[in-house]
């Protein structure tokens, strides 16, 4: 149910995140769209005003007005709203000017045409506008445009407030919609992916019950058949070459009987592991000791740097378990060179920052990246395995990442070169 459990947070995770960046996405471009159009149509408005001397449209003859078009030019004018510059607009825009020496001394100032900034507020913002290396932006509410004429600097200063203002509304309710409907289909989604996952979640607890039921009936012909070759080796002697395959695939059942047991109490929470400091060092080193006479038997050489006095909290049988299976995978998996001969599988085990690091390399047949993605895989084996004969199942590995998953740590493989193969274990301290 773990395993389900975490599947089912992912996908909610990866669905929310998903929707999320959609509509991160349509709120960011729509309202940078209408805050693009703002500020065009304020700097049309501003070039008109600049075109017109600065002064109120009220105050010109009718034959020097001029207005900004407003015919529509093509699609672009249809999608951002250039058709609603008409010459009312003119009236409409409430600005200021002012007129600014080059050393930045305020000559004159022109309120007329707003109420809201007197003479000594429009001196105030034509000397900050003065300060300022673009000839055009906003400063506060107003979106100002610079020209220059002769030796002095004209500054036409354009009211935005209430457009501003609507935008900020426009942003605001945007987000909010958006929070809501994100909030709302995160609900749905949290409801609805029980019900997603369901089909996956009763294949796996059947499998896993099936393999419970398999593994525990196995138990006991295996067992038995074991029992009665021990008897035949008594009577009719243990040079029997059928009798000796019996003695030894009934002991590979067996392995692999409790190896699929131990897997599904793994997959039950049903394990039953005793947290507590233990020297991990000790653990390793009597672990290698006990694995010397199998490695030297398949004319292998175990070498060894082990990091003294390192303690570790977790479960100190299933680290010592973890320990051989990785031992036993690296004992299998050598491979030898031209000569016959092979290198040395090297056991390190060290203190990086707050965690107790193991790795065990050996020399191997080259490993893709592909296959190193399927190393704790159940019943997982590459083709070099397979063909070499070394009776495994492929079961090792997985039981290993799951005791350490179950320790809070990580484990990793890993081909540092084209003709090796390395195992990390990373534990945490504390």
């Amino acid at each position: 149910m773990h395993m389900i459990r975490k599947l089912r947070t992912k996908f909610v995770i990866l669905s929310t995140i998903s929707l999320l960046l959609l509509l991160g996405i349509i709120v960011v471009s729509s309202n940078f769209l209408t805050y693009r159009e703002l500020v065009e149509n304020a700097d049309i408005v501003l070039e008109m005003i600049a075109k017109n001397g600065g002064r109120p449209m009220h105050l010109l003859p009718p034959e020097k007005k001029e207005f900004p078009e407003t015919g529509m030019h093509g699609e672009r004018d249809r999608l951002f709203g250039k058709k609603f510059l008409t010459p009312e607009i003119m009236y409409e825009a409430r600005f200021f000017t002012a007129n600014i020496s080059r050393d930045g001394q305020v000559i004159s100032v022109n309120t007329q045409s707003i109420a809201m900034v007197d003479d000594d507020e429009a001196a105030y913002y034509a000397k900050q506008v003065y300060g300022k290396k673009n000839d055009s932006g906003f400063i506060e509410d107003f979106r100002y445009i610079k020209y220059y004429k002769e030796n002095d600097i004209y500054v036409i200063f354009l009211d935005c407030g209430r457009n501003l203002i609507t935008f900020k509304n426009a942003l605001l309710i945007n987000c909010l919609i958006s929070f809501a409907g994100l909030l709302a289909i995160f609900v749905i989604i949290v409801i609805f992916s029980a019900k997603i996952v369901r089909p996956v979640s009763e294949s796996y607890e059947k499998q896993k019950q099936f393999i419970s039921v398999a593994g525990h009936e196995l138990k006991t012909p295996i067992t038995i058949i074991d029992a009665d070759a021990e008897v035949l080796s008594m009577e009719i002697g243990e040079d029997n070459e059928w009798l000796a395959d019996i003695c030894k695939q009934t002991k590979r059942m067996a392995l692999l009987t409790n190896d699929l047991l131990t897997l599904s109490r793994m997959d039950e929470n049903r394990q039953q592991f005793t947290m507590i400091d233990f020297p991990v060092s000790d653990v390793v080193s009597e672990t290698v000791v006990s694995f010397e006479s199998l490695a030297r038997s398949k004319g292998r050489h175990i070498r060894t740097e082990i990091a003294p006095m390192l303690s570790c909290r977790g479960d100190e049988n299933s680290i010592r378990q973890v320990v051989g299976i990785l031992l036993d995978n690296a004992i299998k998996y050598t491979s030898e060179d031209e000569d016959g001969t092979c290198e040395d599988i090297l056991l390190r085990l060290e203190k990086k920052s707050h965690s107790i690091c193991l790795t065990v390399r050996n020399h191997s047949e080259p490993v893709s990246d592909e296959q190193l993605t399927h190393f704790f895989d159940r019943f997982y084996r590459t083709e070099q395995s397979r063909d070499s004969g070394s009776g495994g199942y492929g079961l090792g590995l997985s039981i290993a990442w799951s005791i350490v998953e179950a320790h809070k740590g990580k484990i990793t493989a890993a081909a540092p070169d084209l003709e090796s193969v390395q195992i990390t274990v990373m534990l945490p301290v504390k």
